[in-house]
């Protein structure tokens, strides 16, 4: 293993699946943030934190995890150690409980911001009723409301199977780049550039075949009677 950070083999492995789990979550978000402006024209700073939409963040962290896991398991068996041996099942115990931890964290933060807005909207519908008597403006607002609360609680909530393997995917891609720098395995390198390349094409030859549509409720506007 390249030893970057001095010669202690623990804290070298520690700095390995630290640089792991971020580097995974910001190629997976940019991935995001690069469809999303592609698609809709425009940029935002918080797209990168955004849930959901195509690739699935989460889907990617726990695929790099599972090959980072089975590739140090594979990696042990050749050594004789019993400290490095131990160092190495240390770190993978840190691996998986990191990654878990991530995920767990992001998800309680997530959906409680996205409950709040909710509630929020919810009762802005609420006090605008009370406020207003003409039947049409009530309806046009509660129409609004709707797509606010959809845009908020309901788009960003889970995935689409395509967003799944696509995290999938681009976690897999991750792993192997990463045991590529850290362990010098430059064999894997041409194979891995090009399932890159191949899944960038797939990328794009999906978004000509059938553009990304957001998940999204439609709310049938109701007719005022005369």
């Amino acid at each position: 293993m390249n030893l970057i950070f001095g010669d202690n083999l623990y804290y070298n492995l520690l700095a390995f699946i630290i640089i792991s789990i971020i580097f995974t979550w910001l190629v997976t978000q940019t991935f995001k943030v690069i469809l999303k402006c592609w698609i809709g024209k425009k940029f935002s700073i918080k797209m990168f934190f955004h849930d959901g939409d195509f690739p699935s963040t989460h889907t990617a962290l726990v695929t790099c995890a599972v090959i980072l896991v089975l590739f140090l398991n594979a990696y042990t068996l050749g050594l004789t150690d019993p400290a490095t041996i131990s160092s190495y099942n240390s770190a993978k115990d840190f691996l998986i409980i990191l990654t878990l931890a991530s995920i767990v964290i992001r998800d309680a933060m997530g959906q409680r911001h996205r409950q709040d807005n909710t509630n929020k909207n919810l009762k802005n519908l609420k006090d605008y009723i009370q406020e207003l008597g003409v039947e049409r403006n009530v309806i046009e607002h509660i129409d609004a409301t709707f797509e606010s609360i959809d845009n908020e609680a309901i788009k960003r909530v889970g995935h689409l199977k395509h967003e799944v393997y696509g995290g999938m995917i681009l976690g897999a891609i991750c792993s192997l780049y990463l045991i590529i720098f850290f362990f010098n395995r430059y064999d894997w390198l041409l194979f891995n550039i090009i399932i890159t390349i191949l899944y960038i094409l797939a990328i794009l030859i999906f978004l000509k075949i059938k553009p990304v549509v957001a998940k999204k409720i439609t709310y049938k506007k109701s007719k005022n009677k005369k």
